[in-house]
């Protein structure tokens, strides 16, 4: 909240005039004095009043004159400026509105009216500034007021050699308690967050809430690195305190990101963008942290947003495309089913990996248009293969971003039906992650798909929050053994061991199992001997475009089936 007394200036050149107004007005605010236009246009531009009372007939500069040079001037023409004279002609007071005056005190003076016109001309202001400088929500400063102070304490910093830092500090899954308490209660923690932030600050920083769940933290005057992680640290324990909320239990954390001038910023613009992308470091480090920014986060940042526009472009012109990796049934020794997997070939025709754009695509949203497109795709090729005698299965990985979506069913359906490949022919392939961010909801979403005659597979089985309870309430089909232990079973007897659990969790529970990542024909003769008959890998197919995948099944040298869970 403003809790600055207001500036008054009283520029008149009848001391006697500046006298009586001084003593009147001074239980008003902070009352400074000018007996001429150069003078007070000095003051002015030093001290930034709020309510200037500027007398009209003057030496040198008149009122008029003074008035029209505070109002192109951008720093002063905010200041509520009242004229104060003994003329009378109406064009005076004219005059005096047209150039930007706000209210015309007579003189003889009296006063209490006097007193009255000024106390009410700063509660307006006072109000303005409250709209325009301060957050609703919370009191704070609003981006605005920072962007001033920041410029302010930047030029004192340059002055006399200090540093000045900027916090930027976002709360860490704020969003999902928000969604699920409802708004009012998110509210009342964001004024409790503020309340907490502007307690543990100096007099002299400045707490600012630009929106959202996010805050800026601007520390001027600051000598050493070492006391602005200090600060942090005080700042992070005082989040960490749980908060008490009608009879609930809140416990919030935050990511903050830290930009130093002169160090690494050298202007507001640059000392916010850096503080953005340190935060986002600290968030993918694990969160409840903070990080300073480092050149090398600069680079790493221009990287991301260049491949997030490259792969905006390439779903604009359709580059993704669908692969296929084979499963392969060792017992019939036949192709039975098929993995779609998407790739991305860059401007010079080269595959990009999908370790360096997917972890992306889910951050900013770009998976859900990608997975659209990978399912419609993936749908269209299996009912193509269906029509030329293969009737194989297909499988489509579904983030985690996607299958949180409210359209995710219905863009199931939609695929479905647009293609009109037989519901059956598609499994759906989650990670256990999925499932532990809500059991309740992820049960009623996979019910939904598995009236529609959709097959569900946990994928990467065992790395994750592997647990009997959601296998045995949730209409699971297949689980996935990751490769991570496929890789290693032949000499490391735990992840063996691991196999064998995982076989026999799924056989007692009727599950189908594949295993991924097979490369050699030993591993593949243990993973039968285990009892896991439906493998995939390198061994039997590299992933393939649908084209070769095509060549492939006609060909005649391989033998499919079309029922992997048989």
């Amino acid at each position: 909240m403003t809790s600055e007394a207001p500036v008054i200036l009283i520029v008149d050149d009848q001391s006697s005039d500046v006298l009586i107004l001084s003593e009147a007005l001074h239980d008003l605010g902070e009352v400074i004095s000018a007996t001429d236009g150069r003078t007070a246009l000095e003051i002015a531009r030093f001290c930034r009043p709020d309510l200037v009372l500027l007398d009209i007939q003057m030496p040198g500069m008149n009122g008029f004159d003074i008035c029209r040079v505070m109002k192109s001037d951008p720093k002063l023409c905010d200041a509520a400026i009242l004229f104060v004279t003994s003329h009378t002609q109406s064009d005076n007071e004219i005059k005096a509105l047209e150039l930007g005056g706000v209210d015309f005190i007579q003189k003889p003076l009296n006063i209490p009216v006097a007193k009255a016109h000024v106390r009410a001309h700063l509660n307006l202001r006072r109000e303005a500034k409250r709209l325009a400088y301060y957050d609703a929500l919370t009191g704070l400063p609003n981006r605005a007021l920072l962007q001033d102070r920041a410029e302010q304490a930047l030029q004192k910093a340059r002055r006399n050699g200090d540093k000045v830092a900027l916090l930027l500090l976002d709360l860490d899954n704020f969003k999902s308690i928000n969604d699920s308490v409802g708004h009012s209660v998110g509210d009342a923690l964001l004024q409790e967050i503020a309340k907490r932030l502007a307690g543990s600050s100096r007099g002299i920083d400045t707490v600012c809430r630009p929106g959202g769940d996010e805050f800026l933290i601007l520390l001027p005057d600051m000598q050493r690195m070492d006391a602005i992680g200090d600060y942090i640290e005080r700042l992070l324990k005082s989040l960490a305190a749980p908060i008490e909320l009608e009879k609930n239990r809140y416990d919030l954390t935050a990511s903050v990101g830290v930009s130093v001038f002169p160090d690494d910023s050298d202007s507001p613009e640059a000392l916010h963008r850096h503080a953005d992308a340190a935060m986002y470091l600290a968030k993918r480090e694990g969160r409840n942290r903070y990080h300073f920014f480092s050149q090398s986060i600069e680079t790493s940042t221009r990287a991301r947003h260049l491949l997030e526009s490259h792969m905006r472009r390439a779903l604009e012109q359709g580059v993704f495309e669908a692969f296929y990796q084979t499963k392969y049934d060792a017992q019939r020794q036949a192709i039975c089913g098929m993995e779609a997997l998407i790739r991305w070939r860059n401007g010079e025709g080269k595959l990009v990996s999908p370790a360096d754009f997917i972890p992306l695509a889910e951050e900013t949203g770009l998976i859900v248009p990608i997975g659209k497109y990978m399912l419609l795709q993936a749908c269209a090729d299996a009912r193509r293969l269906h029509q030329c005698g293969h009737p194989i299965s297909v499988s489509v990985n579904i983030s985690a971003v996607q299958f949180r979506e409210e359209s995710f069913l219905d863009m199931v359906k939609s695929a479905l039906h647009e293609t009109q490949l037989p519901p059956a022919m598609l499994e759906l392939e989650i990670t256990e992650g999925v499932l532990a961010h809500d059991i309740g909801e992820a049960a009623k979403l996979l019910a939904e798909l598995k009236r529609l005659g959709v097959s569900i597979a946990i994928d990467d089985f065992g790395t994750g929050y592997s647990s009997l309870t959601y296998l045995k309430r949730l209409p699971i089909d297949v689980l996935k053994i990751d490769q991570g232990f496929v890789r290693d079973m032949l000499t490391d007897s735990s992840d063996a061991a691991i196999i064998e659990a995982i076989v026999r969790m799924g056989q007692a529970l009727g599950l189908a199992l594949v295993a991924e990542g097979v490369e050699q024909q030993a591993q593949a003769d243990k993973l039968q001997e285990l009892g896991c008959q439906t493998l995939q890998g390198y061994l039997y197919c590299r992933p393939m475009p649908f084209a070769e995948l095509q060549q492939l099944l006609s060909g005649g040298t391989v033998k499919v089936v079309g029922d992997q869970h048989s």
